[in-house]
Formats: structure tokens, C-alpha cells, sequence
């Protein structure tokens, strides 16, 4: 790793084949579980919402293998595409292992969509199957989507995370069938980014790429084997699926997932499991800092915090080190990188480690001005990205390109610096994201859900600042005051047409 001119804002790394994680990720729990049989790969404990679970390495690549072989004799054919849609569900993991033995694609869906999102989800990838929760949000799942399947005309199989998935593993055990052959090279994951245009975009990720990244940001964290992990980010995302998931079985650790943050619920966890680690975004460690209770809890196991999903003040982690009494470090990545692509080392400084950091082993980046020209130390410009992790690209862009740019560099929309040591910092952001809770919002999007309402004439969104999301939406319209006269009215209109997490908290 090296900056080939010490004035200017570029760092380059190439990493090694050897070093390249070219495995699938069937392969990827099949090792860890002869490595660490019996070891505890996967624990749910102290979380009212879902039984208690704990898998081991052993356990779980068992049981994908009989649901791999399970998915295939139902009708599934390899190189087609499932949904997942639900919370973070021990299955949902379950799940991903299992539709990569498959030699099946995997979208991940955000459990708050509503119907016409969902029916967007699937239809631009042709998803054949989905895999849900039975409830959603409070809500019975099957009756959205039995009314969405009408408008998807690929979509021919459902299975529930609960009774569904039971039977096939069942069928599974007992089915003669043979699981294909997986490239690492293969396309495995979509996920689905906010872009330009308003609509979201689906980055398609292969194994190789997800399992270097993962592997590479515990690397990076000093993750060891038996350690005890909770995190707090959706399945859905990158960090939850990929970073996390995937991260925990390269290093024989334990993941703790968090069904639904509660703060309570996770200072019990971290409490009574000794978690040594929490990964999550700042909002999680705020509400966590504000639970009544939070004094009296043991939390001497805890010993490193990493924080992602926005880039948070300097002064606002320094406080999250005093009062968890932990290190706390940011890190920096998107799905487009799959997950972590910077992050600060554990010996490093505080201020360093509040900055997005160091870029991962094999991961280069530059900063470029809008002529595209490397711009010297300290400089604010664009963040380039090139390396193992990127995705292969969107899969349904206008334009049918990748999204990467011909010479192999992604542009990541962020504003950044880089120091002479080749460190990065997140100054702005030059697209228009609102990055709430860790959650990205595109103006546009809501915009145009919100110009549906007969009374609006014209609207701008917009992201403030916000002492616990870090930034909150704000809509300013133009309204036909007749029809629209409280803004309680369209928070209304919007809870049934799209997610509660995109509707504007201001409205002017």
C-alpha cells in the first residue's frame, strides 16, 4: 500500500489473489464449521420479540445444506432469484446461507416497504420466490403480498421464515437432489441504493466480493474466533448481511443480531452475553446513553465500539468512549463497496478514529476534483473507489451501464480528504442523500410520492440537522390550502403508500 505522490490524495493497494477470499459463501459456513464445530456461531438471548436460539458452526451449515437441497426440490432452479423479506430473523441468515448453496440469487427487502415498493423490489430483479416474515410491522405479511403477486407476474413460490422454511429443511434431509457447482465469481446478493434519478437502484455483489470485504473489516477490527459481536444493523443492509454475518463465520466469532433495537433489550444482551464488541449506527448508542437504567448496567466486557451509517462529530464519539468506558471507532463504507471500505486502526488516535480512516488491504482511493484530476492532501473532492469489494454493478440502470466508471473506479457521490498519511475523512456528500439514522433517503424519491396527493402543486425535500438522527427530512410544498391545510393531514396520506422512515417529520 502506498501513495505514489505524497502531495496528493490518492492511496493505491492492489491486493494479492492469495489474499482474495475466492470461496462461495456455502463454502465459507461449510469451513467454518470444520474449523469450529461446536463453536457458537449464531445467538439470539434477552430478546422478548423472538425465542432464544443458539447455533453452532456445525448447526447451521447442516441445516442450510438441507434447505439448499430443500429450495431446489421445491422448483427452484439455480441462477434464479429469491426476496427476503422480514426483520432480522435467525431463518433470515439460515436463509442467505442456504439460497447460496443453491447456486439461487438473493434480494434483500426492506421489512417497511409498502405495496407498490415491494412489487418495484421484485419485478425489476424477476424474482421467483419469496421468503418472508409471517408479520411485518405489527401487520399479517401474507395479505400484501398475496394482493402484490398480481403484479408480478415471475413471482411463483412464498415461504414463510417460520413453518416454511421448517418444511423444506425437513424435505430437504430426506431429497436425493445435488447442489450445483458456485463460482466465487458469481453475482449472489442485490441490494437496492437510493440514485439520481429517484429510483432505486439494484447493486449486484458476487461472493467473492462479499466475503473479502467482511472478512477484511474484522481484520481491521482485531476480531478473533469465540468472540462475542452483538450488532444492531438490518439484514437487509449491507452491514447486517454482509459485513457482519459474513465477517463472524471468515473468523469463527459470534454474532448476536438484534431482532429489533430497543435499548434496553440491547444493554441486556451486551450485559449478560459479555458481548466484547457492539457495531452499530449513533442513534443506537444515543437511545442506549438515554435509557434510565443505563448507570447501573455491567458493561465491563465491552471493550471496542465501531459506529457506521453516517459520519458522526468527533465530539459526539469521544462522549460515546467515556460513557460506554470502551475505544469507539468509525468506519466508512456503502453497499456499492460491499459494506466497510475505511476505517481507523485500533491503536490510533481518538480524532483519528472518529474520521472514516484508513482504506481496507486492497482497497484503493482517490480524491478528484469535477475535472476528474487528483486533488493534493486536504483538499475536498469526490472519493474515488477501486478494489475487492466493489459490486459489479447496477443491474437496472436507464442507460444499461454498470455505474462504474470505464477505468474501474467508482464514484462514491461522497466529499472527502485525504491527509498525507492516506487517511480518509467524510466532509458532505455531493449527491442530495439524507442519511437518517443510518437509513439513505433520496429527496427525489419522496418528492415524487408526495406530488401524488391532488393538493400539491410543488415540493422540495431536503435533510436538517438532527441531534439524534443526525439529519431528519423536510418537505416544503406548495398546496392547494382548500384540500391541504394541516400537515398531520399528509402524514396521514403517506403512511399507507410508502415507508414511515421516508415521511418528512417537517413539513412546510
Amino acid at each position: 500500500m502506498t501513495k505514489p505522490n505524497k502531495n496528493l490524495s490518492e492511496w493505491i493497494d492492489v491486493i494479492d489473489d492469495s489474499d482474495l477470499m475466492s470461496i462461495s459463501l456455502g463454502d465459507l459456513i461449510d469451513s467454518a464449521a470444520l474449523k469450529f464445530p461446536q463453536a457458537e456461531a449464531l445467538v439470539y438471548s434477552n430478546q422478548p420479540d423472538i425465542s432464544d436460539i443458539r447455533w453452532t458452526y456445525e448447526e447451521l451449515s447442516t441445516m442450510s445444506t438441507n434447505l439448499a437441497k430443500g429450495f431446489l426440490d421445491s422448483g427452484l432452479n439455480p441462477g434464479e432469484t429469491v426476496g427476503v423479506w422480514g426483520p432480522n430473523h435467525p431463518e433470515w441468515i439460515l436463509a442467505e446461507y442456504a439460497l447460496a448453496k443453491a447456486g439461487l440469487r438473493m434480494v434483500t427487502l426492506n421489512p417497511l416497504y409498502k405495496e407498490q415498493e415491494l412489487i418495484f423490489a421484485l419485478n425489476t430483479v424477476n424474482a421467483t420466490a419469496l421468503i418472508h416474515a409471517d408479520e411485518i410491522a405489527g401487520c399479517q405479511s401474507i395479505e400484501l403480498i398475496q394482493k402484490a403477486m398480481r403484479e408480478i407476474p415471475s413471482l411463483q413460490h412464498l415461504h414463510s421464515f417460520d413453518t416454511g422454511l421448517k418444511k423444506l429443511i425437513k424435505i430437504g434431509g430426506k431429497a436425493s437432489v445435488k447442489l450445483p457447482e458456485v463460482s466465487p465469481k458469481d453475482i449472489f446478493m442485490i441490494q437496492y441504493t437510493s440514485g439520481t434519478t429517484g429510483t432505486p437502484k439494484a447493486a449486484q455483489m458476487t461472493h467473492e466480493a462479499l466475503i473479502t470485504s467482511a472478512k477484511n473489516s474484522h481484520m481491521r477490527w482485531e476480531i478473533t474466533d469465540n468472540q462475542k459481536v452483538c450488532h444492531g444493523f438490518p439484514l437487509f443492509h449491507i452491514g447486517g448481511s454482509a459485513c457482519m454475518t459474513l465477517g463472524a463465520a471468515s473468523m469463527g466469532a459470534v454474532s448476536l443480531p438484534l431482532y429489533v433495537f430497543k435499548p434496553n433489550v440491547t444493554l441486556d444482551i451486551i450485559e449478560k452475553e459479555q458481548c466484547s464488541m457492539f457495531i452499530g449506527a449513533p442513534v443506537h448508542l444515543t437511545a442506549m446513553l438515554e435509557d434510565p437504567n443505563f448507570k447501573t448496567r455491567d458493561l465491563s466486557s465491552l471493550k471496542c465500539i465501531v459506529v457506521g451509517g453516517s459520519n458522526p462529530p468527533v465530539e459526539l464519539l469521544k462522549r460515546f468512549s467515556k460513557e460506554f468506558n470502551a475505544d469507539v471507532i468509525n468506519g466508512y463504507g456503502m453497499t456499492e463497496t460491499c459494506g466497510l471500505s475505511c476505517s481507523a486502526l485500533p491503536s490510533d488516535t481518538p480524532e483519528l478514529k472518529a474520521i472514516a480512516g484508513l482504506p481496507l488491504p486492497g482497497v484503493s482511493m482517490r480524491v478528484v476534483n469535477e475535472h476528474y484530476e487528483i486533488v493534493p492532501n486536504n483538499e475536498t473532492g469526490e472519493l474515488l473507489y477501486k478494489g475487492p469489494g466493489l459490486m459489479s454493478g447496477y443491474g437496472n440502470l436507464p442507460d444499461g451501464s454498470s455505474g462504474i466508471n470505464d477505468d474501474g473506479w467508482f464514484p462514491t457521490g461522497d466529499l472527502a480528504t485525504m491527509n498525507a498519511n492516506g487517511y480518509i475523512n467524510i466532509v458532505g456528500r455531493a449527491k442530495e442523500m439524507i442519511i437518517r439514522g443510518g437509513e439513505n433517503l433520496y429527496p427525489i424519491e419522496i418528492e415524487n410520492y408526495l406530488l401524488e396527493h391532488p393538493a400539491i402543486f410543488e415540493v422540495a425535500v431536503f435533510g436538517l440537522p438532527d441531534s439524534k438522527y443526525d439529519e431528519e427530512c423536510c418537505a416544503v410544498a406548495r398546496v392547494d390550502q382548500g384540500q391541504l391545510n394541516d400537515p398531520e393531514q399528509l402524514r396521514d396520506w403517506c403512511k399507507d403508500r410508502i415507508s414511515r422512515w421516508k415521511i418528512p417529520r417537517y413539513i412546510f
